[in-house]
């Protein structure tokens, strides 16, 4: 059993390198200019290990975001309000790049950030819709489209991820985060059934 425990632990620790060195790099440059060999130098991990655990950085990106998502949904109160519930990803997200910003300055205007928009778009639209699927009927009514609301919660929260980054000085990741939620939580009270 502890052999398990101290391999889990290795593989958990190698992703997490992983992971930072992706984050680290996307700040730094163009995600479409990165390349494997820069990832897994950063992170000191063999290449063999790296494909052993994702098909390419395209794979580790997708991994990064869920995990930054799992882990801000791991610590959400089970008995919230569903508004809050439906907009868990965002401070979490936000304080995870303000992280990565502090580390090296971003290049918001960057085409290759837009590759990394683009899956996080794709990824939050997914759990979000399933999510406002989820939501107790009395909570939320079915006349809003469920995918339509996704869309429109995710595409703002770009929006303001966009504007965040190209403000000097950059409000903090709370600042943005609330400025998130008060362009999105009145849409979300009025959908909510009286």
């Amino acid at each position: 059993m502890s052999d398990m425990r101290k391999t889990d632990s290795r593989v958990c620790r190698t992703k997490l390198l992983l992971h930072r060195s992706l984050a680290t790099l996307i700040h730094e440059k163009s995600y479409d200019a990165i390349v494997v060999k820069e990832i897994i130098a950063r992170a000191n991990v063999a290449r063999s290990t790296f494909y052993a655990h994702f098909y390419g950085k395209g794979d580790l990106l997708l991994s990064s975001i869920r995990q930054v998502l799992a882990a801000a949904r791991e610590h959400l109160p089970e008995l919230s309000d569903p508004v809050d519930r439906l907009l868990y990803f965002s401070l979490p997200m936000l304080q995870h790049i303000e992280a990565h910003l502090q580390q090296a300055p971003v290049d918001a205007t960057r085409p290759g950030q837009r590759q990394v928009h683009r899956r996080l778009n794709r990824l939050l639209i997914e759990q979000l819709e399933a999510d406002i699927r989820r939501v107790p009927l009395d909570r939320i009514t079915s006349a809003m489209p469920p995918e339509l609301l996704a869309k429109h919660l995710v595409s703002t929260f770009l929006v303001v991820i966009d504007w965040w980054l190209h403000r000097r000085p950059a409000p903090s990741a709370r600042e943005a985060h609330d400025l998130y939620r008060s362009l999105v939580v009145p849409t979300l009270r009025t959908v909510r059934r009286d």
